[in-house]
């Protein structure tokens, strides 16, 4: 990996990290529900630099952030990790699979969505609560579109200004 590839990667997991450590300080309004404001890092990197780039910032976002709340190889690393790596194989699946492509915010909600079903599935198979959990399997997926929404906008916002800047069009 040259310099400055490994430089960008080092730069967005930066932010990922911070993003997952600030996230985890708000009130959540259910139990593993979160924002997903560290996925915008990872969504640009999918979109803007490639698979690598993002599965390099998810995994350190994922590693590192469990590892400063604490948490690090506990359920809540598992879910975590199993989570964003289905989203992330979701997302690049529908960017580069799917003709016509889906948006960065097509994407980003097919990824928030996948991220809950698979925490659900995974904690369904781990724990067999399968009545409970299940019954609230329609409200993880309308949260996660809801979240992915919001992410993939932020995320279409700043890579348009990105890309604006590589090829010199902003000034």
């Amino acid at each position: 990996m040259e310099a400055r590839s490994l430089s960008r990667v080092a730069m967005l997991a930066a932010g990922a990290v911070g993003a997952y450590v600030f996230e985890s300080l708000l009130p959540m309004p259910l139990p593993w529900a979160r924002i997903g404001l560290s996925n915008i890092f990872v969504v640009i990197s999918l979109f803007g630099w490639g698979f690598r780039d993002a599965f390099l910032v998810n995994l350190a976002r994922v590693v590192a952030g469990n590892l400063l709340l604490g948490v690090l190889l506990s359920p809540a690393f598992v879910f975590s990790l199993a989570g964003s790596t289905g989203a992330l194989l979701a997302m690049a699946v529908v960017r580069w699979k799917l003709v016509p492509p889906l948006s960065v915010v097509g994407a980003s909600c097919i990824g928030a969505v996948v991220n809950n079903v698979v925490q659900v599935l995974l904690f369904t198979v781990l724990l067999s609560w399968s009545g409970i959990v299940s019954s609230l399997l329609g409200g993880f997926i309308l949260l996660g579109v809801a979240v992915g929404f919001v992410t993939g906008l932020i995320a279409s916002r700043i890579l348009k200004k990105v890309v604006l800047e590589r090829t010199g069009f902003v000034g």
